[in-house]
């Protein structure tokens, strides 16, 4: 016999056609689950469920360890929403509202204040930006990170930090970069009240992007798989790494898709490889635009995810396609075959 709760996942699966992520984080929501009935998994065409173990959403702390082997739920990319294979022109004129939101995420995600001075950390692949940054402002250096692949964009100008503290002032979303200009007196130093942050992650204005910018990866696996008929299965993974975890907690929220982790390290994750978050990523980067190589990477998970709505990662030319997108001049976009 199947109890209710077996009743009410298999309506979910069988009769709203849930794709598998969708069922991940109905899951997720609905805390510890499990399916015992084997008439569930015979109904839902070959569906296997292995020791899903979760925690609430409030928690934002949880491990999936579902598994899935069907030959339905690849099928999904069909009602994916379209996108044109045509870019909007890329914007870097920026105005200072905009340039605003971008610097206040971008300095959440890798830079910070100290007495007198603003510090972020660029990628090597992105020291255009820094130097675009830097002609922005007017003042401010750009120095190589010994031993490492980055660069250091450090403004100390009082001048140069009045501008840069004018631009991020009251558009911060958490309270660590707010906490550093009370700290350090910049209130004081320009005369000036310190907005609290907001608390709030909008997808109407350039503060992910810039937050995206610092931390975020677009990554393009291709899986072994025994399921598909190419022997491969491809996702689109999106995830953001940092230590304060509130900005996970918002994004997580806003999107209502993917998942929160922490690493032992204390590190916070947040990752999703559903493809209606690709579609929903797609639809925010396409107007408020990144910069350097992380454009480059966004470019590239952009085309794949392309590819999949017209079917083609169901194909041995189309898996070809896609690893020569995702391993060509790329560093942090690229295959894993497991």
């Amino acid at each position: 016999k199947l109890v209710f709760t077996e009743l009410h996942q298999l309506y979910f699966l069988y009769f709203k056609k849930v794709d598998i992520d969708e069922w991940e984080k109905i899951l997720l929501y609905a805390g510890n689950s499990c399916i015992s009935s084997p008439l569930v998994f015979i109904t839902l065409g070959k569906i296997y469920l292995k020791q899903y173990t979760g925690q609430s959403a409030g928690n934002f702390s949880f491990s999936s360890k579902a598994t899935a082997t069907t030959n339905n739920t690849y099928n999904s990319f069909i009602s994916l929403p379209k996108i044109s294979e045509h870019v909007t022109k890329h914007n870097s004129n920026l105005t200072d509202q905009e340039f605003g939101h971008f610097l206040a995420g971008l300095i959440e995600g890798d830079g910070w204040f100290g007495l007198n001075q603003l510090h972020i950390i660029f990628s090597e692949r992105d020291i255009s930006l820094a130097y675009l940054i830097k002609k922005r402002i007017g003042y401010g250096n750009i120095y190589k990170i010994k031993d490492q692949k980055a660069v250091r964009y450090i403004c100390q100008n009082k001048i140069g930090l009045s501008i840069i503290f004018s631009l991020v002032n009251g558009k911060f979303v958490s309270r660590f970069k707010y906490e550093q200009l009370l700290k350090h007196n910049y209130n004081k130093i320009f005369n000036c009240e310190i907005l609290p942050p907001s608390n709030n992650i909008a997808l109407e204005n350039y503060w992910l992007a810039g937050f995206t910018q610092a931390d975020g990866c677009f990554h393009i696996s291709i899986a072994k798989s025994k399921t598909h008929k190419t022997g491969f299965s491809v996702r689109l993974e999106f995830s953001i790494k940092q230590n304060d975890v509130l900005p996970l907690k918002l994004l997580y929220n806003k999107l209502n898709m993917g998942n929160l982790s922490q690493y032992s390290s204390g590190i916070w994750c947040y990752k999703s490889s559903g493809y209606k978050t690709s579609a929903l990523l797609i639809d925010y980067f396409d107007t408020f635009n990144l910069f350097g190589g992380k454009y480059i990477d966004y470019l590239k998970f952009r085309k794949v995810y392309i590819m999949i709505t017209e079917g083609k990662h169901l194909e041995e030319k189309g898996i070809l396609k896609i690893k020569s997108i995702a391993t060509k001049g790329s560093s942090e976009t690229s295959t894993q075959e497991v």
